[in-house]
């Protein structure tokens, strides 16, 4: 579960840790086709104040303040082509190695099969498909293009955090018997298990029942001079639920709306220490989504934005998972399995080998 500081419309707590990997410069492109996992209910988008767009220029215009960008010359520099799947509703980017699926006022699209949220949603006008050029800088150009990416830090040391501990059980399965708390231990010492060994050195924030403030989770990441942070963590929801699946989480931008916020307020206007590393993020996230899909074959939450507390002061690209629901009584008997637990971390593991390969040729 995600941390009480922030309303996420979820019941989530907190955040746990993190990690990296190397690999090939060839096994990073590869990795960006393919691989669909399911959809999810789209969020819409304010309607702009009658008045208040200004046109700029003819491929730009502002809406609330926000700039939006015709999609179609964005995505071909990437090698993408637009063709109308839904005309005038949906339209469809494609190359032979990319897919991207965006729709006419929603915040939910497609990348290469997987869900992401828009800080904004997409909009049409006169035939043209418009995406705010925050979520182009912030979401799709670390995913299409990673090489292309700024490396502040390599990868040196991963931090991983198992949520919760304690007095906190985090979230819980009263009928079942399952404490949050004892299944993100488990995993985090699995990932522990899978990413040492290699080039990095792997910690955690916890290795047995204890409980740490949310504050100091960020505070152990950083004094340990953390390059990845990874919160494993599992959700629920009041009462018996059809709600399942899997969801990751990462720092939501400056100066755009939480996944889970309808509206804008004046918060969204803050910049937090985490925000160093959004497009870090937006890469890490995605991989680890991505690759929690295909081999859960879970439903299909998406890639989402929040400001949670351990998100927030990460010092380093930072991400939390929301591995399934423990209030749902089918995917809670999977994640009380070794089996389905260590398909788990080994879907993370997975995810940051593609990250950590990407890190090694960004900027070369």
């Amino acid at each position: 579960m995600a941390d009480p500081g922030v309303s996420a419309g979820r019941r989530c707590r907190r955040p746990s840790r993190i990690f990296r990997l190397a690999a090939g410069a060839a096994f990073v492109f590869a990795t960006l086709a393919g691989m669909a996992p399911l959809a999810a209910p789209a969020l819409r988008a304010q309607p702009p104040r009658p008045g208040s767009p200004a046109a700029t220029t003819p491929d730009a215009f502002l809406v609330n303040g926000i700039r939006y960008i015709d999609a179609r010359p964005f995505f071909s520099r990437y090698g993408l082509a637009g063709e109308w799947s839904a005309p005038g509703t949906r339209l469809v980017f494609s190359s032979r190695w990319s897919r991207i699926e965006i729709e006419h006022d929603k915040r939910d699209v497609l990348i290469n099969g997987v869900k992401a949220y828009l800080g904004d949603a997409a909009l049409v006008r006169q035939g043209t498909l418009y995406v705010s050029e925050p979520d182009t800088e912030k979401l799709f150009a670390p995913i299409l293009r990673p090489a292309g990416l700024k490396v502040t830090r390599p990868l040196r040391t991963i931090v991983i955090d198992a949520g919760h501990g304690g007095k906190d059980t985090g979230t819980q399965n009263k009928a079942l018997g399952y404490d949050e708390k004892n299944f993100t231990l488990v995993v985090a010492r699995l990932l522990q298990a899978k990413l040492s060994g290699g080039p990095w050195r792997v910690l955690m924030t916890r290795n047995d029942d204890r409980f740490i403030d949310l504050g100091a989770r960020s505070e152990m990441a950083a004094k340990a001079g953390a390059d990845l942070f990874i919160s494993i963590h599992f959700n629920a929801v009041a009462g018996p639920s059809a709600v399942k699946g899997t969801e990751t989480f990462i720092l939501t931008p400056g100066n755009q709306r939480s996944t889970g916020a309808d509206q804008r307020t004046s918060a969204d206007a803050k910049i937090h220490p985490g925000n160093a590393h959004d497009e870090w993020n937006a890469l890490l996230g995605y991989q680890i989504q991505r690759h929690l899909m295909a081999r859960l074959g879970s439903v299909d939450r998406g890639l989402k934005r929040a400001r949670f507390a351990v998100l927030r002061e990460a010092p380093c690209p930072a991400v939390l998972i929301e591995a399934g629901y423990l209030s749902n009584a089918a995917e809670a008997r999977k994640i009380a399995t070794d089996a389905y637990r260590q398909d788990i971390a080994d879907s993370i593991a997975a995810a940051v080998r593609v990250y950590a390969a990407a890190l090694d040729t960004a900027g070369k």
